[in-house]
């Protein structure tokens, strides 16, 4: 039922009834403002989740792409270092080769950007060969990631800890052994990953101001954080609540959790490396997502709220026009009926007799036109008594006319004491 309908409704009902049914109107009207209201908050809330899950999704695949990024990254180097170590152990080191390496090492280092430098190492640490101009110097037997392939007979690529260069730039070290023709350890082949290619690529992510991009080792070591801080580099991540609830725990997944730093809540995503025993982790702020639903949620709602208003301006409008109607009908309506009753009063004087309340000539006529009408169509008979009253006018030239009419009242009195049927009528 639409509102006009039920106000076509309320208008066509008695007057007695107004005040119900107006109270009833309001209660129409109030019952739409709440339904807009509770669709509008369902609604709301709908989106609200339906934003949450497609925020979810989305750091989900962007943690998948910066792991498929990660993991691109370390193998291109490490693809390097597998042609080097080749190349090593089927030509050697010999001061021949040198001229030849150190070439090769810089159109390596050129061809892929996210390289600061490749070295080769002897079998004591002391630096053979590498691909910067001035060759650098100096023992790193004590490195951590020399000593583990001095000491691991693995061939495969090692991810070593930041290490931090004379100019203060950190970097990434991938690592691998390459061995004599009887398999002593020979040295180690080093690719050095500049650690600003990877913050500089978590930079291109729209994240919020209070987002945050991780990447670390396995161990938990962090290696790279967006946003950057130097003193976090190395930090060891074993008591931060993502990582030892989560990531040591799973290879993939996401969460919500109150941050450790502001107590906010925080939409994490994480992901540990195909190939590399790295991970990525993704913090979005839950309140920053929810910003836009927030401010879309607002204007909807202020619409509903302005058509609110209106509805009940227009309702109370309209609420005002039906009283009125409804008051003005009622007038009318009993100024009908005073006319109703008048014209009955009028019509029962002009067919009555004003002395004795008989019917009188016209009604008489009338009433003897119709009985001979009804007498011919059923060919029945129709019954005509005359009453005279003998010497009327001597009682009323003796005793006056005022007792004459009061003679004739009594007449008439005893004459409608006599049973009548439905069509018969007494008339002067």
């Amino acid at each position: 039922m639409t509102v006009l309908q039920r106000l076509k409704e309320l208008i066509s009902r008695e007057p007695g009834e107004t005040a119900p049914l107006v109270f009833r109107a309001k209660i129409f009207f109030v019952i739409v403002c709440v339904s807009l209201l509770a669709v509008n908050g369902w609604q709301a809330w709908k989106a609200r989740a339906e934003h949450l899950n497609d925020t979810e999704a989305n750091i989900v695949n962007m943690a998948r792409a910066l792991a498929q990024h990660g993991d691109d990254t370390l193998k291109a180097a490490d693809i390097i270092l597998s042609g080097v170590v080749e190349r090593l152990e089927s030509d050697g080191v010999d001061d021949a080769q040198k001229p030849r390496l150190h070439s090769l090492l810089q159109k390596r280092v050129a061809e892929v950007s996210q390289l600061a430098g490749v070295f080769i190492l002897d079998a004591h640490g002391n630096p053979v060969v590498d691909s910067n101009v001035t060759p650098f110097s100096g023992n790193i037997s004590d490195r951590k990631y020399f000593q583990y392939h001095r000491d691991h007979p693995e061939r495969g690529p090692y991810i070593g800890p930041l290490i931090k260069n004379p100019a203060g730039a950190w970097r990434l070290t991938v690592s691998r052994r390459f061995d004599y023709p009887d398999g002593r350890f020979r040295g180690v082949v080093l690719a050095a990953i500049d650690i600003d290619y990877f913050r500089n690529f978590y930079n291109t992510f729209n994240i919020g101001d209070n987002g945050l991009i991780i990447l670390g080792l396995n161990d938990g070591t962090l290696l790279a954080r967006r946003p950057f801080f130097d003193k976090y580099v190395g930090y060891n991540l074993n008591n931060v609540p993502i990582f030892r609830d989560y990531v040591t725990k799973n290879h993939h997944g996401t969460h919500i959790a109150p941050s450790t730093v502001d107590g906010k809540d925080r939409i994490n995503a994480y992901r540990h490396f195909s190939q590399f025993p790295l991970f990525v982790a993704i913090a979005l702020s839950k309140d920053e997502v929810l910003d836009s639903w927030f401010e879309d949620t607002l204007h909807h709602t202020a619409a509903i709220l302005l058509l609110i208003v209106i509805l009940a301006l227009l309702g109370n409008w309209l609420l005002r026009q039906i009283k009125l109607r409804l008051e003005t009908e009622a007038e009318l309506r009993v100024a009908r009926d005073n006319l109703d009753q008048l014209n009955r009063h009028l019509q029962n004087l002009a067919l009555e007799d004003g002395l004795t309340g008989l019917a009188n000539r016209r009604h008489f006529d009338i009433a003897l036109s119709q009985e001979f009408a009804r007498a011919l169509r059923n060919k029945d008979s129709v019954a005509l008594i005359m009453l005279d009253v003998d010497w009327f006018k001597q009682y009323n030239d003796i005793y006056g006319h005022r007792a004459g009419d009061d003679c004739l009242r009594r007449i008439a009195a005893l004459l409608k004491q006599v049973p009548q049927r439905t069509g018969d009528l007494v008339a002067r």
